[in-house]
């Protein structure tokens, strides 16, 4: 849902788009598709040639299946790798709150303790991932989102700078428009936010 929403949030701002899918898939107009896998260093290579930044909203679909699973971590390494050799600066990720330092505690000890098989590994995939982050030179911004939604966008996003959880959902339009303007405008560089409605 978040790339989605990203990628026609770019479209409409009349950015150039490439995405990197597993599938072929019906894009919009002027919007380059790269059919192969995220932990492939060719299909990310190809996905990186001539942008200016990547926006990475990866993740194991819903609930995912309660196993680790190290997809997000590995590809995020992968990408970091072939923005060096790019000379790639720009990275937004999206991650989750949940995670330690977010401050959310309904979910940490509410919601993961109730759904613990199948949460705790996607919490501690984006733990990895923000780890990894920080250890990189690029200029990365991590947006921890709540619960995205598909309702209409309402415009109004409350920011939490210090990365600790201002609220419990988001629509995904509006969360897409967050990280296109902290790319535009070149905001909250080596650091984890958290946005909500």
């Amino acid at each position: 849902m978040g790339g989605k929403a990203a990628l026609a949030k770019a479209v409409q701002r009349g950015h150039q788009a490439t995405i990197l899918v597993r599938k072929p898939i019906e894009a919009p107009a002027g919007v380059r598709v790269v059919v192969g896998d995220v932990r492939d260093r060719a299909s990310v290579r190809h996905t990186l040639a001539d942008v200016d930044a990547v926006v990475q909203c990866l993740g194991v679909g819903g609930m995912g299946d309660g196993r680790p699973n190290s997809l997000v971590p590995d590809a995020t390494a992968l990408i970091l790798d072939e923005m060096k050799a790019a000379n790639l600066r720009r990275l937004v990720c999206m991650g989750n709150v949940g995670v330690p330092g977010s401050g959310a505690y309904l979910i940490r000890f509410v919601v993961a303790a109730l759904l613990a098989r199948k949460l705790r590994p996607i919490l501690s995939s984006k733990v990895k991932m923000e780890a990894i982050l920080r250890a990189s030179e690029v200029d990365w911004t991590v947006v921890r989102m709540p619960v995205l939604t598909e309702k209409p966008d309402r415009k109004r996003i409350r920011i939490s700078p210090e990365g600790r959880a201002p609220g419990i959902s988001i629509t995904a339009g509006d969360a897409a428009d967050f990280m296109l303007d902290i790319i535009e405008k070149r905001q909250f560089l080596g650091a984890a936010v958290s946005v909500a409605n």
